[in-house]
């Protein structure tokens, strides 16, 4: 007869722990909103701290992490750009507006500014730009720094104003979350909607294509109302966008490494500018010179572009270097600049000289 083992189960201290670890987390629910409450989005600011975000909206440090468990269970976890959710009471300012069409906008402090200037300017009350913003003295406000304030309606359409190195972002709209990428510096990830929609279809795609692929990482775009931007000289209107190269064994680019090109997956890589050119009005990227080099001869290999097609595409092997559209640039060994062409309903918006819409 041969004798059967059962295995027993030997629950430790440490092992029954873990098991209601993994027991709360599965139980974990969505914060429900309190009686006579109603949830509301807010953006956190740059320099924003748990602290001044409660006390801008009349709550505790301890409700903001309690229905924020991710995002605000550690003050130096929050992010500018990301959102929190605040209950805030349904008879309230904040409560009556949420099911009010209305939308937010940005506003950089200029030196002699005035806060009732601003507010003029805005048309909007001084008080409501104070408490939107957490200003007690109106007095000390700083150039430089910047305001957020609200307008009822539906938002005007974002508009790029002028060139990509001498320009501005009007009403800049956020590329908020999605499938297929990740944000770098979300607080720097506004642009006009043709080329948001592009950036997020593109990395859907490659997604899509790829089941189980790191995400691709969407870097600066521009600030909320363009402008300047150092160590940047262009991405003042929305339209130029950083891309991460997507890595070679499937590795998550986090930070936008410096690599060469045996690190780059130039097969995702090409993907994903290729559904940029043919989706959109791509008029000049950026790439480092080996890495172009590289992805050409991945191209030729695999059959996927003409020799002719090449040489328009990469400076690197163009008798035209200055009308390729690939171009090199310092610094582009972390990722790809991609930079698309002026929306036809932009009147404000202009090109560079020798930018000019790609075709295949």
């Amino acid at each position: 007869m041969i004798a059967t083992f059962k295995p027993r189960v030997l629950l430790t201290t440490a092992t029954l722990s873990v098991a209601l670890i993994v027991c709360a987390v599965v139980q974990a629910k969505a914060p429900t909103a309190p009686p006579g409450t109603t949830a509301v989005q807010v953006t956190i600011r740059s320099g924003d701290s748990l602290m001044r975000i409660a006390n801008r909206y009349g709550v505790t440090i301890k409700d903001l992490q309690k229905w924020n468990p991710k995002k605000a269970s550690k003050p130096d976890r929050i992010r500018a750009g990301d959102s929190l959710t605040l209950f805030v009471a349904q008879d309230s300012e904040m409560g009556m507006a949420k099911d009010t069409p209305s939308w937010v906008g940005f506003y950089d402090i200029k030196a002699g500014d005035s806060l009732s200037v601003v507010a003029t300017r805005l048309g909007i009350s001084m008080d409501d730009l104070m408490r939107w913003n957490g200003i007690r003295d109106a007095a000390k406000i700083r150039a430089g720094d910047q305001l957020q304030y609200r307008k009822p309606g539906e938002r005007p359409l974002a508009q790029s104003d002028g060139t990509p190195t001498n320009g501005k972002l009007l009403y800049g709209e956020h590329i908020g979350e999605g499938a297929g990428y990740r944000l770098r510096f979300p607080k720097n990830a506004f642009g006009i909607p043709r080329v948001l929609r592009v950036l997020r279809t593109c990395a859907s795609e490659v997604e899509r294509a790829n089941p189980g692929t790191a995400q691709v990482l969407i870097g600066d775009i521009s600030r909320p109302t363009g402008g300047k931007f150092p160590p940047h000289q262009s991405h003042q209107t929305g339209r130029d966008a950083d891309v991460g190269y997507y890595m070679a064994g499937n590795v998550q680019n986090k930070t936008m490494y410096r690599v060469g090109p045996s690190h780059v997956d130039m097969g995702k890589s090409w993907a994903i500018l290729k559904c940029f050119i043919e989706r959109d009005s791509v008029v000049r990227v950026y790439m480092d010179r080996a890495i172009q080099r590289s992805m050409r001869r991945h191209l030729l290999r695999k059959g996927l572009a003409s020799e002719e097609l090449m040489s328009r595409l990469f400076e690197e092997k163009s008798s035209k270097p200055a009308e390729a559209l690939i171009r090199h640039a310092p610094h582009h060994d972390t990722h790809i600049h991609v930079r698309f062409a002026c929306d036809p309903g932009d009147a404000s918006c202009r090109e560079e000289k020798r930018d000019k819409i790609f075709e295949f």
